[in-house]
């Protein structure tokens, strides 16, 4: 079936899986599943064959809940918490007066090289503008004259073994990985209306191995950053804090998680809730400071005039909001999930980053205009001109 699209995202113990297609012009969600995984921990995939297992077992049940239908291409999400992100600027002279597919060819290779860091893997290169002679901002640069064009991008980068393993466990499994993308790129674009991203938004994604975010002003990304400190440290704090196993203190951050925003008590004859309010503010503090911090560093602190949004299951906190409001001194707000022609899953937190990074892929059509590839040696540059005028 042509109109199969087919969404995975691999996060810390958990692999899931949406398959979407057409059904009278509409897109509907074929099947859907989330498993344990096996053979990776922490972002590390420590058994390929236990792993390529799992896999294995959810693309058979997918055979036959879709009647057989070949499963061959999937887009992978990823939240990996040593993802780094750079903002490259580079440029480069026109030689024939007028900006043609070769400059643009040249200038991503251009882009890719400034990136490098060792042990890492681009998996996507997000132009943010163009500058053409210095002057004029272009959103489709070919066929203007110039004499020198700017191309500001930026890049997404994971660690080079994990990149190399899923790609061969896919491969081990005769899955074609069409494209690599970063959960918060699809967050974006599932959340940030044109409102949103015009008048400057904070976009926080807690998850449950990494904090994402991204500030975008007058519809630009400002810049996107990650922070390795995610909602299972709080499980970790919960442990030593109130001296249990790490298994009894996600039972307790689960069902009494809460921020007392005054001094207000609850009593429970089990635990002491001030006390447990007072590890989880602790590392929200620590997470929205160091975001704060790299607002700072920009000169863009209490200077956006819109707001925080928080996304994320560890975003459900009750009170959180009244922390966010304190460090960063904007108004602040928890998203709350809206999309009735896929209610299912827009209200399901364990499935709703596949729904956003299937809307990222319906909007800038990956699945046929596969130049801008997250492997850059395979054809990164044909197609250029269809994509971006796209991709704005």
């Amino acid at each position: 079936m042509n109109s199969l699209r087919t969404v995975l995202d691999i996060w810390n113990g958990y692999v899931k899986w949406v398959v979407f297609g057409l059904e009278n012009n509409r897109v509907v969600v074929l099947a859907k599943e989330m498993v344990k995984t096996r053979g990776m921990r922490k972002w590390k995939i420590l058994d390929v064959e236990d792993f390529a297992m799992c896999i294995n077992e959810l693309l058979q049940s997918f055979a036959k809940k879709l009647w057989w239908d070949f499963i061959e291409e999937v887009v992978l999400g990823v939240s990996h918490p040593e993802t780094d992100i750079k903002r490259v600027a580079e440029q480069k002279r026109v030689l024939s007066m007028e900006i043609g597919h070769d400059d643009i060819a040249h200038l991503s290779d251009v882009v890719a090289e400034s990136a490098y860091r060792p042990n890492y893997e681009v998996i996507k290169i997000i132009p943010v503008v163009w500058l053409i002679d210095e002057e004029t901002k272009s959103k489709d640069p070919i066929g203007m004259e110039a004499k020198k064009l700017e191309l500001i991008a930026d890049v997404f980068m994971i660690p080079k073994n994990f990149y190399n393993n899923i790609l061969d466990v896919f491969a081990r499994l005769d899955l074609q990985v069409t494209d690599i993308v970063p959960n918060i790129l699809g967050a974006a674009e599932g959340v940030l209306d044109f409102d949103l991203k015009d008048l400057g938004s904070v976009l926080i994604d807690i998850g449950a191995n990494q904090t994402s975010y991204v500030i975008y002003e007058e519809w630009y990304p400002l810049f996107y950053g990650t922070i390795p400190v995610w909602w299972e440290e709080v499980t970790k704090d919960i442990s030593i804090g109130l001296q249990v196993d790490i298994k009894e203190a996600e039972t307790v951050k689960r069902e009494k998680w809460i921020i007392l925003s005054d001094n207000r008590t609850i009593e429970d004859e089990a635990i002491d809730i001030r006390f447990l309010s007072d590890i989880m503010i602790a590392r929200y503090e620590e997470i929205f400071e160091l975001i704060q911090q790299d607002l700072i560093k920009r000169w863009k602190d209490w200077r956006l005039p819109w707001w925080v949004l928080l996304i994320g299951g560890a975003s459900k906190v009750e009170n959180l909001l009244w922390l966010a409001k304190d460090v960063f001194k904007l108004a602040s707000f928890v998203w709350e999930e809206r999309n009735l022609d896929l209610w299912d899953l827009s209200h399901n937190q364990h499935f709703i980053s596949l729904l956003w990074n299937y809307t990222w892929f319906q909007k800038y059509d990956m699945w046929r205009s596969k130049w801008f590839s997250f492997n850059l040696n395979f054809g990164l540059v044909s197609k250029v001109k269809d994509f971006f005028k796209q991709l704005f």
